[in-house]
């Protein structure tokens, strides 16, 4: 209760320091918002104050009261518009301005300049994208990855100077509500006149100024003609010997109106599941399957996928808008991977197991969503209506040690979720905002395995004819929360109220089949088992923020209820705790606008019922987990110093990231390792885990050369415990990767790239009688030419060559060499592309991976020599 007093007593305190009084307003223009505007306050012929209005039109001045006593004038101007200027007289009314376009007369005079690359105003970096576009570039995420400071991955996602972008606009419209991913891969670089990076940013109207957010957006500002017209690409495509190609997309970004819809399907080996969003659910069965290498999917994934993506975007007025997103992807893959698996034990004793896997797999994603949103300076509304469906069938045929093994399993899920957020703004200029969220979940898991496996640990060393295990976790959860935000002074103080409700369950069976007969092991009784936990929270977050700090805090105290009952014996345990977890960041900006940022968590957990069922549960044909143990708590402590350098007119951008992340628990997870599999169990040991990390990134852009650089480092290590065969053993495990990025475009209709990926691991486990190390050495490098003949044709030719090195396994070296054609007709709709993948026809890929205690080597048959023509059709 000490620590409760005294922050209110700081909180009281900070009201009385901090207090100032606000002045704010919209700049617009016939009804829009004029962003970048120059607003001065002042009295007589003395300024006080300049701020400028941000993307939305809005500015805020933050004033002592003997300042505000004074004020007598505001001014607004903007080199596009006639200067404004108005009496301020009533201080408990917005002032907002309504500029009018200046008519100047020029003489004539002809200006042909480009805009400059890159300009920055307060939070918003904008990129001018004809200074980064290139001919040969398929979608607005190829023009991103040019562009100083941004990276953007293979699914789409971007980060700014290390961090990722959380939102992706369209004309300041949020069309994208489950993943901007398909926008990043589809959107045609014609169609975008600039790109804005906000940092720092609030989506909700209603809490610009007042929560301090550090997320950041990227908002693609539309060319006036792609305002008034559909447009969009379909592409057909046929490969040797007896595969197929089909992508299809269609848009429009009108004022009021937004659509983006893909359909694909293809079977040569490209993956398109990139928007697939996987159901967080506990898998208590997770079938071993055939390995994937670290290469292009087309040069093994042997496939038919089709996937649809919609969204639909309306604004019914300024204020107020739906969506309608979704998304589905089916595929029948087929997967074969030939490995050796090699257990290190601290005693010096080994375990070493031969497997062969024939994999076939049908997933299908299913997902769509209802949005309607309310979004203006008075309130903020939003509700969201959510389903996702998952169906996995899943068939593998393994050898293991010449013993064949046949392996299904089906695992479905389902879930529902209604999510409700209002946050009106009160007279005193408060707000508060009133939360609601209900989710429920279907889960079921079956899996079978033929022959009977682990017969000395499930039927006392006697074979049998196969093993079927079953496990259901329906779930039901909903929370309400209330927030009252002091909303009249520099310190924000958000008071929140929030109740939690979980109710799920854990159902198992595992049954043995003889002679056609089908029994319960009476060593292993199902798990009935019913989870219900309560939560009550209160507490305070805390936002100040000035030109030059942003400090944000929250302080929440956290009742907890759980009642657990084992319908099965007819018993049931109650727990109830009391939990703190506080975090608080600070981010301080330095000359040029560099800025740190320092945070920290302290954070308690619960186990979960994938850690609390009595009775053994088969994971897969290899591995049964035996977690019979009561409910307990992870402790944990996280740190945060983050450094980022930021020159935009320079194109130059770099941060560097230093973490420390300490975990303690009384549980620790033991393996038994055995000839015929592994028994996990959950074990009393004190257990504290730690891990460090340093990463370093840095982009840098010589436009007038041509030269693009990236460069990315990391180090971190791990240290962690772990209890094989009955033995305690400390483990270590340190990483360490370089990869460098070079692209140059000096060279007339050429361009060059190259890419270099360095990974060194070194791990280490000590135990009380011998100590294991093993590390190991990867080296790719990537070299891409791309040549113009005249301004129709790209020729374009990549090479790749890897290595592995290890301490303990013979080295492996993997290289590839791939070529393409396209035809491109300046100014016509038409294009032909004929792409030769692994031209080298390579047919193996081998590969290692070393942790502490395992060495796994795979090798992976290939698909080999492939060629894949496209004939392309723009609208």
């Amino acid at each position: 209760m000490k620590e409760i007093f005294c922050s209110l007593c700081l909180s009281i305190l900070s009201t009385l320091v901090f207090a100032q009084e606000k002045i704010d307003g919209i700049v617009s223009s016939d009804k829009q918002p004029v962003a970048y505007a120059t607003i001065v306050i002042g009295y007589a012929n003395s300024s006080l104050h300049t701020v400028r209005s941000n993307s939305m039109g809005q500015y805020t001045f933050h004033l002592t009261k003997e300042e505000m006593s004074r004020v007598q004038w505001i001014e607004v101007s903007h080199i596009s518009y006639e200067k404004v200027r108005k009496e301020y007289k009533d201080q408990n009314q917005k002032v907002n301005f309504e500029l009018v376009k200046k008519s100047i007369q020029l003489a004539d005079v002809t200006v042909r300049s480009r805009p400059l690359a890159v300009r920055r105003a307060g939070d918003t970096t904008r990129y001018a994208v004809t200074n980064f576009v290139s001919a040969e570039d398929r979608n607005i995420g190829d023009v991103l990855r040019r562009m100083p400071g941004i990276e953007v991955d293979e699914n789409g996602v971007i980060k700014h100077n290390g961090k990722t972008v959380s939102r992706m606009y369209v004309d300041g419209d949020n069309i994208f509500q489950n993943g901007y991913g398909v926008g990043t891969r589809t959107i045609q670089p014609k169609a975008i006149k600039d790109v804005e990076l906000v940092q720092n940013h609030e989506h909700k109207k209603i809490k610009q100024g007042v929560s301090n957010s550090e997320d950041v957006a990227l908002n693609l500002v539309l060319n006036e003609d792609a305002k008034m017209i559909w447009s969009g690409e379909a592409t057909i495509g046929i490969a040797a010997p007896i595969d197929g190609f089909i992508n299809g997309n269609t848009m429009s970004f009108k004022k009021k109106y937004k659509t983006l819809n893909t359909l694909q399907y293809n079977s040569i080996g490209e993956r398109i599941n990139n928007d697939v969003e996987s159901i967080a659910s506990l898998n208590l069965t997770e079938p071993i399957a055939a390995a994937t290498p670290s290469v292009p999917t087309n040069k093994y994934y042997n496939n038919r996928s089709v996937a649809f993506n919609t969204n639909q975007f309306y604004k019914w007025t300024e204020g107020w808008s739906s969506s309608l997103n979704g998304n589905l992807w089916a595929d029948r893959e087929r997967l074969i991977s030939d490995g050796t698996q090699r257990y290190l034990l601290a005693d010096g004793s080994e375990v070493t197991y031969n497997n062969y896997y024939n994999t076939t797999k049908k997933p299908f994603f299913g997902r769509s969503s209802f949005t309607l949103e309310g979004n203006d300076n008075r309130f903020y509304f939003k509700n969201t209506i959510d389903y996702k469906a998952e169906n996995h069938h899943h068939h593998t045929w393994l050898l293991d040690d010449e013993a064949r093994f046949d392996q299904r399993g089906r695992d479905q899920l389902n879930f529902i979720s209604e999510s409700m957020e209002y946050t009106p703004k009160l007279k005193n200029k408060d707000l508060i905002t009133f939360n609601l969220d209900l989710e429920r979940k279907w889960h079921k898991d079956r899996l079978e395995v033929s022959p009977g496996v682990m017969s000395n640990y499930l039927n006392e060393n006697q074979p049998y004819d196969a093993v079927g295990q079953a496990v259901s976790l329906p779930q039901t959860n909903g929370n309400i929360q209330v927030a009252y935000t002091r909303n009249n002074t520099r310190l924000k103080r958000t008071y929140f109220a929030r109740l939690n409700y979980l109710d799920k369950e854990l159902n198992s069976a595992l049954n043995l089949v003889t002679g056609g007969s089908v029994f319960d092991n009476e060593r292993f009784p199902d798990n009935n088992l019913r989870w219900k936990q309560q939560q009550m929270s209160a507490g305070v977050k805390l936002d100040w923020k000035n030109k030059d700090f942003i400090f944000s805090g929250a302080f929440p105290l956290t009742w907890n209820g759980w009642d657990i009952a084992d319908r099965l014996l007819g018993s049931a345990t109650t727990t109830k705790k009391l939990l703190f977890t506080p975090s608080v960041s600070l981010q301080a900006y330095l000359p040029n606008r560099d800025y740190f940022l320092l945070s920290f968590r302290f954070n308690q957990e619960n186990s979960d019922l994938d850690q609390l069922y009595p009775n053994p549960i088969l994971s897969n044909f290899r591995e049964i987990k035996s977690f019979a143990a009561p409910l307990y708590f992870t402790s944990s402590q996280a740190y945060v110093l983050r450094y980022n350098i930021e020159r935009p007119i320079s194109l130059f951008y770099l941060n560097v990231t230093a973490s420390h992340l300490r975990t303690q628990n009384d549980y620790l997870i033991g393996q038994d390792i055995t000839q015929q599999g592994i028994i996990s169990k959950l074990l009393p040991y004190d257990n504290q885990a730690t891990t460090n990390s340093l990463t370093l990134g840095m982009s840098k852009s010589l436009l007038k050369e041509g030269i693009y650089l990236g460069f990315n480092a990391s180090i971190n290590q791990n240290r962690y415990n772990q209890l094989l065969n009955g033995q305690f053993t400390a483990a270590t495990g340190t990483t360490m990767t370089l990869s460098p990025r070079l692209e140059y475009k000096g060279i007339s209709h050429t361009a060059l790239t190259y890419q270099y990926s360095y990974s060194r691991f070194l791990n280490k486990l000590s135990g009380e009688q011998e100590q294991n190390s093993n590390r190991y050495t990867s080296n790719t490098h990537s070299l891409g030419v791309l040549y113009v003949v005249g301004t129709y044709l790209f020729v374009k030719g990549t090479w790749s060559y890897g290595t592995y090195q290890s301490s303990t396994l013979d080295p492996i070296t993997n290289s590839f060499l791939d070529a393409s054609i396209r035809y491109k007709p300046l100014k016509s709709k038409h294009s032909l592309e004929l792409n030769i993948n692994n031209i080298l026809n390579k047919k193996l890929y081998s590969s290692y991976s070393l942790t502490a205690n395992l060495e796994n080597r795979q090798t992976i048959p290939l698909r080999g020599l492939q060629s894949v023509l496209k004939y392309s059709f723009l609208f």
